[in-house]
């Protein structure tokens, strides 16, 4: 970090910690008081993002209260300093999910339990396993862990956010369990999933038809509360913006080379990914590789125009190219997996009246910058959860505000996986390259 944006961090966090100091007890919006009133003891708070579900939780939770959260969330605290936001004494412990996941077996009866992003807890998939020489649902640890712990339990309130429920219909069968339905998992399997031969395995697809996607609409609304933030609120036009970019010479011409190294057609896929954005990420035998990327300058003319943008990106190396790109124009900020302290970086960018944010992909939740009206799409993740989630950190209901999103993009892979997300379906490199083969 260089002296500039040191100074910057200084100051900013002052003047920051002075405007929290100044704010009074936060007032609930009409539809968070609406279900606060209603009280219900068990259900989902299943809100678009920016929607104020974190807030809504708090003032529905009473007793001995323990929240499940991502690990970054966990370590910005941000759960505290929303409920410092009420006017609201709580006993409240907040665990990370890679915590709960160890440990949920020496925890203790509490009278509210909260599951944070719980799209990250749903890993129920429609194949079958055998435990004790009996058939049941294949599932993740961290599925098992959450499904154990309340059925040990039996916390007196319940109740599960996330704005993207219907990753799949399996998480709407995982989260139905944790509610207490007694949903039959060969019958809930059959009206969701088509089973398909693939090399000598049975594969369970899930079902693209209008029928089955307005039943699984109705049938998680019967598990909570559901509505995007256009449905609370006047929301300006946002605006979403593509923006083409040719390779360059040198990306096209590595592309050509790449099936030479790389035969596995899943791992081409990510590589040919990379080369499009400017970086080749090397393995043990080669150093990785940079290239000249057109994406550079529109993300600088943005800049110019904006003052302040959100850049996300998927990859580390890209990353670092573009803070390289940036750090001779304006205070660059940087948050990826490693970054530690995170809240204070970003208490720092609402604060600069010019700079950059690059942001890896996968880090779309859990914090909130308001006074950014431009977010750019340097490459995308995989994920339709993480471009869902990173869509509401400038989109909030307590600052409602004119945005354009931008995508660029720059090759075949880049278009394949804006496609599916488009869709609402996560990219799958099999999915992507089975057809081609």
């Amino acid at each position: 970090m260089g002296l500039c944006l040191e100074r910057y961090l200084t100051e900013g966090l002052h003047r920051y910690a002075r405007s929290l100091s100044r704010r009074k007890s936060m007032k609930l919006f009409k539809h968070q008081q609406d279900i606060v009133e209603e009280d219900l003891k068990k259900c989902g708070l299943f809100l678009g993002t920016g929607s104020g579900k974190t807030l809504t939780a708090l003032s529905l939770a009473t007793g001995k209260t323990l929240v499940v959260v991502p690990k970054t969330v966990r370590d910005d605290h941000i759960w505290e300093k929303n409920l410092a936001k009420l006017d609201k004494k709580l006993d409240m412990t907040v665990v990370s999910k890679e915590d709960f996941r160890r440990d949920w077996d020496k925890y203790s009866r509490y009278d509210t339990l909260i599951h944070d992003e719980l799209h990250n807890r749903t890993g129920v998939q429609p194949a079958i396993v055998y435990k004790n020489k009996q058939p049941r649902p294949k599932a993740s640890q961290i599925f098992e862990a959450c499904y154990n712990f309340i059925k040990q339990t039996d916390p007196e309130r319940l109740y599960l956010l996330t704005a993207t429920p219907v990753k799949n219909p399996m998480a709407v069968y995982a989260t139905g369990l944790m509610l207490g339905k007694s949903w039959n998992f060969y019958d809930f399997r059959d009206i969701y999933y088509t089973p398909i031969k693939m090399n000598n395995r049975e594969i369970w697809i899930p079902k693209k038809t209008t029928e089955a996607q307005e039943r699984l609409g109705e049938t998680i609304k019967k598990l909570g509360y559901t509505g995007k933030l256009s449905d609370y609120a006047d929301v300006p036009e946002q605006t979403h913006r593509i923006i083409n970019v040719a390779l360059h010479k040198e990306q096209s011409d590595r592309i050509k080379t790449l099936s030479l190294e790389y035969p596995n057609p899943l791992v081409l896929v990510g590589k040919k990914h990379q080369v499009e954005q400017g970086v080749l990420k090397g393995d043990e035998f080669n150093k990785s590789e940079t290239f000249p990327s057109g994406k550079l300058e529109i993300m600088e003319n943005l800049q110019e125009e904006f003052g302040k943008i959100l850049i996300f990106a998927k990859y580390t190396e890209q990353i670092e190219m573009i803070e390289k790109h940036f750090a001779p124009i304006c205070p660059v900020i940087v948050i990826t997996g490693k970054t530690e302290n995170r809240g204070e970086f970003i208490a720092l960018a609402e604060q600069l009246p010019v700079c950059v944010v690059v942001i890896q992909s996968s880090i779309s939740a859990g914090y909130e910058l308001p006074s950014f009206r431009c977010t750019v799409y340097a490459s995308l993740s995989y994920s339709y959860v993480d471009l869902n989630q990173s869509q509401g950190r400038t989109l909030r209901i307590n600052n409602l505000q004119k945005n354009l999103y931008v995508y660029i993009m720059s090759g075949e892979i880049d278009k394949a996986i804006y496609k599916a997300l488009e869709n609402k379906n996560d990219f799958q490199e099999a999915t992507y390259e089975t057809p081609r083969s």
